[in-house]
């Protein structure tokens, strides 16, 4: 093989430059989408979880089905704004669609055993699979917590004994977490997988069209014919695969800021989140290192393949590669990363971003993701060299 010249290579990147963003597609698929994708996704599920958190007491609807005459019991759950349905047919058809979030069974012995001084049960049906209907049992039970404590109170009381006996503790809790820390916590918890994501298939239309849809277009032959080895031929390629893919990443990391510059309110955070320009700087040596290992894999993969859809479907099992890691450690502190992830492809990039957002800047986990990404760039690339160096991967028919 010919030898690497600089010359041919930022040729073939100008050239292949040039035709990608000749297509439309490529400004929509590469940066519009990426730019748009996390505000919409931290919208759509910030938005969600408010909804839940933010569930009123009177938003709850529930059916009581009162076996006997406990009329008190009932009126004291009207008087807590709990909205009692009460014309329903088929109530627990009713909580299965969702009409309703659950229902109060109260027997018919249950005022006659309070009134006795004796325990008394009641029954909440509830929908589990429904969060809504799980909430709800959250805040019947504390309300009937709330009575059952009433009663207790009533009890002592007639027996001259002070209630407060029953609370020799008073427990308070302080959050120390700052405004900043709270925002980054939870933007941590979603914000890695879609930078990740992003950084690692932002290059796949490029790597599909420059390798293996060259080849089914009959385009790559004469340009292997020409006075470019080639080596120098894949390394414009890569170039040009690595810079949509950084694209990409960088586009998603300005949706991200845009999204707190243009609405510090976003979804209660109340957004005193800032980071520092060290962090933004580490965040795109991630980015980096991350879109130029994947962007020489995915030229390696698309070189093999036959035909466009067939570099489709080998590439697309890269955005697994990329989503499963971060499953894993989305639910992990900072402090509780092993330092073995910061040496792994993906799990460190995600634990690097999820550091950065909670405010951490650790050298030493920088250092090892720099040092591991060094070596997995080079080993990627050398993959993508030599398929292009094998006449019967590169001319497969």
């Amino acid at each position: 093989m010919r030898k690497l010249k600089f010359k041919h290579v930022y040729i073939v990147l100008k050239k292949e430059l040039k035709d990608i963003f000749r297509d439309k597609k490529t400004w929509i698929v590469t940066i519009l989408l990426p730019a748009l994708f996390i505000p919409i996704m931290m919208y759509i599920v910030i938005g969600g979880a408010e909804s839940i958190s933010e569930q009123k007491i009177s938003d709850i609807k529930i059916a009581v089905i009162d076996k006997g005459n406990n009329q008190k019991f009932v009126n004291y759950l009207k008087s807590t704004g709990i909205s009692i349905i009460t014309d329903l047919q088929n109530t627990k058809e009713s909580l299965e669609k969702g009409d309703i979030k659950a229902i109060l069974i109260i027997p018919s012995d249950f005022g006659k055993n309070i009134e006795e001084g004796k325990n008394a049960d009641l029954i909440i049906q509830v929908d589990m699979a429904n969060i809504k209907s799980s909430n709800a049992e959250s805040m019947i039970r504390g309300i009937i917590k709330e009575y059952s404590n009433n009663i207790v109170k009533e009890r002592l009381m007639a027996k001259g004994i002070d209630p407060k006996i029953l609370e020799p503790i008073a427990v308070k809790t302080e959050n120390i977490a700052s405004q900043s820390k709270m925002a980054g916590s939870f933007l941590a918890f979603i914000v890695p997988m879609l930078l990740t994501l992003w950084t690692a298939t932002g290059g796949i239309g490029a790597a599909v069209d420059l390798a293996a849809g060259e080849k089914e277009r009959g385009t790559l032959e004469p340009l292997l014919t020409t006075s470019a080895s080639r080596l120098s031929i894949m390394a414009g390629k890569y170039l040009a695969v690595t810079s949509m893919a950084l694209l990409s990443a960088v586009a998603s990391l300005l949706g991200l800021f845009a999204s707190f510059a243009f609405n510090k309110d976003m979804a209660s955070l109340n957004a005193d989140f800032k980071m520092s320009v060290t962090a933004i700087i580490v965040m795109f040596v991630t980015a980096f290192f991350t879109a130029s290992m994947f962007a020489a894999l995915e030229l390696a993969l698309s070189a093999y393949a036959k035909s466009f859809k067939e570099g489709q479907t080998y590439i697309s099992p890269v955005v697994f590669i990329a989503i499963i890691p971060a499953y894993l450690v989305m639910y992990k502190m900072p402090n509780e990363i092993p330092l073995s992830y910061f040496a792994i492809p993906v799990f460190g990039t995600i634990s690097i971003f999820r550091e950065l957002l909670y405010g951490i800047i650790n050298m030493t986990h920088i250092s090892i993701f720099v040092f591991s990404s060094i070596i997995y760039v080079g080993i990627s690339v050398y993959l993508a060299a030599l398929m292009f160096k094998q006449e019967w991967a590169l001319f497969r028919v």
